[in-house]
């Protein structure tokens, strides 16, 4: 694991958010991935169990974290348009007693505003100097009504097995709707993840959600892929004068 980081075998892959209301690029979720030497490419559920375990899943984090503000740093002195990328916090960080130390420290070694680095975390939150905190995987039976209450948080993130079922149900059936406007009345924005179709895409259109991410959009990418996204867009012409519906502007990488 420590030749792994220090070999850079570790990949950052962003999968797009899309504001629901204009069809545009809002930020991203970073992700990772091991390019391993001898096992090829492994996903998270083949490594992130064992880190959390062993207790690695800090050492990668504060990894990720980095990396991340690299790819912030780049775009911004590339003139770019400013996203926000969400980041995680595990369980693991929130015992550090300097973790508010280590993320300050890290957005001001890149020169960058706390509001660049989203924090998702499910069981505590760190507010202080301007971090955006979203609750991740809310309805995946982890994070609970009780919590969101306690926690003051500013985005909600929407489990994807949650909003797949949600979906499924008749309009008149289910909590979706519910939570929504529980959001509202706690002023979070709100985040879905996991859409892949475009029946839940509308469906979350008609309910208000802010934010959406999934296949229907995109697949997680690497940073260069996402880049590219990116500068198609800012040469696209505005919503409103794109001849394209919707369905037919996504981008599957």
């Amino acid at each position: 694991m420590e030749a792994a980081l220090a070999q850079d075998q570790f990949q950052i892959y962003l999968q797009p958010k899309y504001n629901i209301k204009d069809d545009r690029l809002a930020g991203a979720e970073a992700l990772v991935r091991w390019q391993h030497p001898e096992w090829g490419l492994l996903l998270p559920s083949e490594f992130i169990p064992l880190f959390e375990k062993n207790g690695f899943i800090t050492k990668l984090d504060q990894y990720v974290w980095n990396k991340v503000c690299s790819v912030l740093q780049a775009w911004s002195g590339a003139g770019g348009v400013p996203l926000s990328i969400s980041v995680n916090v595990s369980r693991a960080d929130v015992y550090q007693a300097d973790l508010i130390e280590l993320l300050t420290a890290t957005l001001e070694a890149y020169g960058l505003p706390a509001s660049s680095l989203h924090l998702e975390i499910t069981e505590s939150a760190y507010t202080e100097l301007g971090f955006v905190i979203e609750m991740d995987d809310f309805g995946s039976g982890y994070s609970s009504l009780n919590m969101l209450n306690q926690m003051p948080l500013d985005i909600l993130k929407l489990d994807m097995k949650f909003i797949q079922s949600e979906t499924a149900k008749p309009v008149d059936q289910g909590i979706l709707r519910f939570i929504m406007d529980l959001a509202r009345w706690m002023n979070l924005s709100v985040v879905a993840e996991g859409v892949e179709t475009r029946a839940q895409l509308e469906r979350l259109q008609e309910i208000g959600c802010d934010y959406v991410q999934g296949y229907y959009f995109a697949k997680p990418m690497p940073c260069s892929a996402f880049e590219a996204l990116l500068r198609n867009q800012q040469e696209a012409p505005p919503p409103a004068a794109a001849s394209a519906a919707p369905s037919e502007r996504r981008t599957q990488i």
